[in-house]
Formats: structure tokens, sequence, C-alpha cells
């Protein structure tokens, strides 16, 4: 993957749900256990069996290997079963002068010298010989099928399908629950190679092998081998009803193992909040409730398919009868001789093995049809933002000019989030944006990124519609801080230069500087090498929020955007922050969502924003005069004992940061 292509998928995987408007509707838990990303798939005619024969195509030369290596088996197999009864023939012909002949296969009949001890030692060579290739011939089917599913087929899989996640909207991830997406990656991805070695093959060598047999059997004796097989069909019979049955009862049962993985997932994430209010019974209870279900699913579907079983060695022991009743009046008779009819019991044996695979193969079909329809869900999501055929180019150099004309924007067309904005921001300059929860702040810094794109009016970069450019290339030029950030587990460096995989220590550390990262990082145990845990736990919230700082200046983006980087700070850890924020932003057009007034006294120009419209705007000290929105806020936050909208802490000139 490309820096670039890295930078946006930090973007995209980091990015917190919508908080500034009224983001998508809220689903149930049972509505987001089950296939909503049904509803923003475009799924292609093809049905999901056609989808499974097209991806097995594409591995068409090892599936054609493995299935001539299976009949290959099935060959040598009925070479051996077939040299069995022929030895059985030799010998009763010795020991019985009128027993029938033995039938030679071929014509190829052993001299007339030759001593019945001698024929025998030579069928029992040639069986040895037949089982020995065959053994060698399974051994490389194994290693050919092992190579076609676990080396090709399920790790191209599972990448397409991250691929597709990664270039996917954040709309995408609000609206389909982490449990649901993380079973379709790994457990539906299994279950669809079932479909190549479990379906395909096996299903294609089982009619193979049925239809040899049966072609074997009436060679041997038309009248036997049509009475042996009269029950037959009261086997389909019962395998067609299962799999009817089937389908919905898988369908049902990954809704219930995705609503499980949630319980899962949500169970470990919220574990702090979970042990601070005491509540480990009530998970433990929720969680075994969700597992219950499945489980009670889950036998159902075997009870249903133990039954299977029985019906289909019911009906093979009425195949025994059969064959023992009329084949052993035709061998008394003359009509079939006796190693004839041993090969004949062992095809039928065989022959009801195979037919009882069939509910396994249909079994199997089910599975891997419902999890192909799950994960092409997730291969057939729209991206909603994706670059133009020919995108246009950001002017060079970078300026670093932003402009809002009268955008409006929406989750949900009926429902509009944001309506007439219209903002000039000039290069170099902080604009602080504010306003009461819901009014559509988050959501402004979300459209400029291209997390969603406007529905009405456009977004200028340096002259440019944001929506005519690459998002990747759009992207390199902003710095982005989210409210809540995200961490990666690995060293300090390497989160730093998530973005940019290339930089080196120097420029590195010099983003570390200027994010008021440096000091703290070098007090750690290994400094820059230290290594932090997922999501930065070891770390403090203002900790984070500066190496999230930094992450984002060693881009050298002309354009910051902090999405209220101080709301969960104590006082102390909120200047540290904010004294970062003041030497990041100079020299860099930055947008600034806060609600804090220390952050605000210190913007060239403050925004409010009021149910998704600019209600007031202009200098701090000028709205406090207007006695507005902002100045009865800002009075409400002085009567907390909150200091009145002040500058950050005074702070040494600092160039503007150009790592390289």
């Amino acid at each position: 993957m490309s820096s670039d292509e890295q930078s946006s998928s930090s973007l995209t995987r980091s990015t917190p749900g919508p908080r500034g408007g009224p983001g998508p509707p809220a689903m149930s838990s049972d509505e987001q256990s089950s296939s909503s990303l049904t509803r923003s798939a475009s799924v292609p005619d093809r049905g999901p069996v056609g989808r499974l024969l097209a991806l097995a195509w594409r591995h068409r030369a090892l599936c054609l290997l493995a299935f001539v290596g299976q009949v290959a088996t099935l060959a040598l197999g009925l070479g051996a079963l077939g040299a069995s009864g022929l030895a059985i023939d030799v010998i009763r012909g010795a020991l019985d002068a009128h027993a029938p002949a033995p039938r030679w296969p071929l014509g190829l009949a052993p001299p007339a010298g030759w001593s019945v001890g001698r024929i025998v030692a030579a069928i029992g060579v040639t069986a040895l010989a037949l089982a020995a290739a065959r053994a060698a011939i399974v051994r490389g089917t194994a290693l050919v099928v092992g190579r076609l599913v676990h080396l090709d087929l399920v790790p191209d899989l599972r990448a397409q399908v991250y691929d597709k996640l990664v270039g996917l909207p954040p709309r995408f991830f609000d609206r389909n629950p982490s449990g649901s997406i993380i079973n379709r990656v790994t457990g539906d991805v299994q279950s669809v190679r079932g479909f190549i070695d479990g379906v395909l093959l096996q299903g294609g060598v089982l009619l193979l092998t049925l239809a040899v047999y049966v072609v074997y059997m009436m060679r041997v004796h038309a009248g036997l081998a049509a009475a042996c097989l009269a029950p037959t069909p009261l086997t389909l019979l019962a395998t067609l009803r299962f799999s009817r049955w089937a389908r919905p009862a898988y369908e049902k049962n990954r809704a219930l193992a995705d609503a499980m993985v949630l319980g899962f997932t949500d169970g470990v994430k919220g574990i702090r909040v979970v042990k601070t209010f005491g509540a480990e019974d009530r998970e433990r209870a929720r969680f075994e409730a969700r597992n219950r279900a499945v489980r009670d699913q889950q036998e159902e579907i075997f009870r249903r398919v133990s039954r299977l079983g029985p019906t289909v060695s019911f009906v093979t022991a009425v195949d025994v009868a059969v064959l023992l009743l009329y084949g052993g009046w035709l061998v008394a008779g003359g009509a079939v001789t006796l190693g004839e009819l041993v090969v004949f019991a062992g095809l039928l044996q065989q022959f009801a093995t195979q037919v009882s695979g069939m509910a396994t193969v249909l079994n199997t079909l089910e599975q891997s049809v419902i999890a192909a329809r799950r994960v092409f869900e997730v291969l057939d999501a729209p991206l909603e933002i994706a670059a133009p055929a020919a995108p246009a180019r950001l002017p060079e150099p970078a300026r670093g000019a932003l402009r809002f004309v009268d955008v409006g924007f929406g989750y949900e067309p009926s429902v509009p989030v944001l309506a007439g904005i219209d903002i000039g921001v000039e290069p170099g300059r902080l604009v602080a944006i504010t306003g009461a929860t819901g009014a559509g702040k988050t959501t402004l810094l979300a459209l400029v990124s291209r997390f969603f794109d406007v529905t009405a009016g456009q977004i200028l970069v340096d002259g440019v519609d944001v929506r005519a450019l690459d998002p990747a290339q759009l992207r390199r030029r902003l710095g982005v801080v989210f409210q809540e950030t995200f961490l990666f587990r690995g060293t300090v460096a390497d989160n730093i230069a998530f973005g940019r995989p290339d930089a080196g220590r120097e420029a590195i550390e010099r983003a570390a500087r200027v994010a008021a990262a440096h000091d703290f990082v070098t007090a750690l145990p290994r400094g820059y090498d230290t290594v932090i845990e997922e999501g930065g736990v070891d770390l403090s919230g203002g900790q984070r929020q500066r190496l999230a700082i930094a992450r984002a200046l060693l881009l050298d983006p002309p354009i910051l955007l902090l999405d209220d980087p101080t709301s969960a700070l104590d006082a102390e850890t909120e200047s540290e922050v904010l004294a970062a924020v003041d030497q990041a932003r100079r020299g860099r057009t930055t947008l600034l969502v806060t609600h804090r007034f220390r952050a605000l006294g210190a913007a060239d120009e403050v925004i409010v924003l009021h149910a998704g419209r600019v209600v007031e705007r202009g200098a701090p000290a000028a709205l406090l005069a207007a006695g507005g929105r902002y100045a009865r806020a800002a009075a409400l936050e002085v009567i907390e004992g909150q200091p009145e909208a002040a500058p950050p802490p005074e702070t040494a000139p600092t160039p503007k940061a150009t790592p390289r």
C-alpha cells in the first residue's frame, strides 16, 4: 500500500462516528446483528453460486489437478477391488471344477502354464501396486487441495474483503456492528472455501463415482443392479428435503453468531465500564444467553443432520438385503460368479457411502452459499466516495485556502444536518467552530475530508472542488486530529509515521517537538522505540492527543482539522494540548471544533452553529460584546468556575514545522 493509501486508510479506520449531527438512524441489536449490509450493497444479478463458480474458475488449474487426482484415486480403488474379486474366482475355480471361469478384464488372461498360486500372487502384487499408487495420489491430491484452499483461496479472498473494507466510507461502519464485520472476514471467508473442496470437488467426484459404480454394477448384472438401487430415490428425497430446510436455518445461525461476537467484542472493549458498574454478572448472563442461542440453534441443525444419517443407513440395509437374497440366488444359478458378487457387494457399500455423502455435500453447500452471500455483500458495498475518472490537481505550492459555498448535507435526504453554510477561511488563519451538541460541527470537518460528500453547494480547497479530487490526494493536504484518538499497537515512532512510513527519525522527532510530545516521549523507557499498547491505553489522554497531532504534522499539511481535541481533558492537560495546537497551527489554515472558551479566545474568527446553520460569526471579543449565543455560553462557563475566553499560555515563537 502506498503512503497515500495508508494515509487515506488511517483516516478511515480511526474516524469516530458522526457526533456533530444526528447521523444515520439507530438500529436495534437484532437489526444490527442481521445483514444490514444488504441494504447498502449493490449486488450483481449473478447469484452466490454463480459467483462461487467464478471464484473457482480463477483457480481452475489447481481445481482441475485436484479433480484429476480424485478421479485417479477412484479408478485405482476400483481396480484394487476388481482384483480382489478376480482372485476369489481363481481360487474357487481351483477348488470346484464346476465353478464358472474367471472373467478377465480387457482380455488380460494369464499364460496357460501358470499355476493357481502364481496367478493369485500376480493378482496380489497388482492389487498392492494399485493400492500404493492410490496412496501416493491421495497424498498428492491432499497437498494440492491444501494449497488451493489454505494458501491461495482463503488468503486472497480475505485480502479482497479487507482491501474493500478500508476503502469504504465511515457511514458503512456506522451502520454495521464490528462483530458482524469481523465475522465476515474470518468465519465466513473460511466457510466460502468449503464450496471449493467440500462441494465442487467432492460433489463432482461424488457424481462421477455414482455414475461409474452404476455402470460397473450394470455390467456385472443389470437386474441385480436395478433391484439393489431401487430404494435409492428415498435417500435423494430425504436429502432434498433437508436442503430446503437447511438454508434458512444457516442464515439464522450466522445472524446469531454475529450477535454473539458483537456481545463479546463489546464486553472486551468496554471492560472498564463493566467493572466500574459491577456489571460482570449481568454481562456474563448476556453473553451466555447469546452463546446459548447459537448452541441451541446449532443443536437443531445437528439433530436434523443426525436424522438424515439413519435414513441413509436404513436404505443401505435394504440394498444389502436385496443383494444377499437376489445375488445369492444368481450365484447359485451361475448367472454371476462369487468374485463378481463380492465386488458387487463392495461397490454397493461404497455407493451407499457416496449417496450418504450427498447429505454432507448439500450441508456444506448451504453453509458456503450463506457465507458467500455475506462476503459478497461486503465486496459489493458501494464506495460512495471514489476518485473521479480524471481527477483534478491541486495547485502547487499549496496555500491552504478553504471555502464553503452554500453547503448543505444530510445523512438521510429528508433530514438535513447542515444548510446554507457559507464560510471562507484565508490561508494561515485559525477559525474555531462551536455550538451545541448536534449542531453539525464534526460533520462539517468530515465533509472537508470527503468522508461524506455534500448534498448541496461545494467545498473548495485552493479553489478546487473537493469532489473533483482524488480523496487520497486531498487527504495528503489535510492534517486531521480526532476527538477520540486511536493509536495502533507498535512503537511511538511507527504511530507518528503512520501516514508517512518512509519518514526518517529526524522528521519524526521534529513533528513531535512541534506537537509538544518530544519531552514525554524521550522520558519513556525506550523513547521513540517504546511499544505502546493498542489504543494507547498505557498513555494519558493528553499524551495520546499530542502524538495524534505529531502524526498529522508529519505530513506537513497546509490545512489542519482539529475535532475538539481537548474535550475530555483536565485543565492541566488541556493547557499542554493547547500549547501544542498553538505551535502546530502557525503558518497553517486551521479549523478547530471546540467548546472550550480558552481555545476559542485564541481564534482569528469564531463560527457559531445552531441546528446546522451559522447563527453567529466574528472575532471572539466582538461576539462577547454582541451578547448572543456565544456570550451566553461564555457567561455560563464563568459561572461554573472556568476562565473566560482567554488565550492559551504564552509560548515561544515557533516557525512552521516542515518535516521532510
